[in-house]
């Protein structure tokens, strides 16, 4: 499938961090073309990006004249933290990395990056308005799922990630469905699970 029906932004940053993703996940590739048989909006909710330090690897985002609005999201928990990133008009740039203390000791982070590096997104959000309908078309193709929808029905975001591509025997990729219900943040709460389920392999 052509990488070319995913969405196209302003911004070469953007598109070739997308490009890269489109050619290396199945799921999004069967998701963008379900979505234009369904007549759906391909919109990406956000792209989350997995470093070792965060503030060097936004710096391409800042120049791209992405925004830091003081919006950290910590799971000292899981051992890592994120910084959400955000521009008019494009996805928003989640990154992340595992803390530099003894918290961080048990994330999954470093060893993706050490993996994987940080040039390449870990997983695109899209967002759908009914994330049970879209799992259920999606799984009719062959899409697995790495575990059930975090968020309770009519919760303020509801989420849930495909189970990982495989690149050298290590998950790598996955694809979130996001459903938002008027809430455009992130929250703690929910990322146990989907870290978690993110180190499970697809059988594609």
């Amino acid at each position: 499938m052509p990488v070319n029906t995913f969405p196209s932004y302003d911004d070469p940053l953007i598109n070739d961090l997308i490009s890269t993703y489109a050619q290396d996940n199945h799921a999004a590739r069967v998701y963008a073309e379900i979505s234009q048989a369904q007549g759906w909006p391909f919109v990406i909710d956000h792209i989350a990006l997995r470093c070792l330090h965060v503030e060097t690897r936004a710096q391409a985002f800042l120049e791209a004249g992405y925004l830091f609005e003081d919006e950290t999201v910590e799971y000292p928990d899981q051992g890592w933290w994120a910084k959400v990133y955000r521009k008019p008009a494009h996805p928003v740039a989640f990154v992340d990395q595992a803390y530099e203390d003894t918290r961080g000791e048990n994330s999954i982070i470093p060893s993706w990056v050490k993996h994987f590096g940080d040039k390449n997104l870990h997983h695109i959000a899209v967002l759908v308005d009914d994330i049970e309908q879209t799992m259920r078309i999606l799984k009719t193709q062959g899409v697995q799922f790495a575990g059930e929808i975090v968020g309770s029905s009519g919760s303020r975001l509801r989420q849930v990630f495909t189970a990982s591509e495989v690149r050298d025997g290590a998950a790598y990729t996955v694809l979130e469905l996001t459903e938002r219900n008027g809430y455009t943040g992130f929250y703690a709460d929910q990322a146990n699970a989907l870290m978690e389920s993110s180190t499970q392999k697809t059988s594609e």
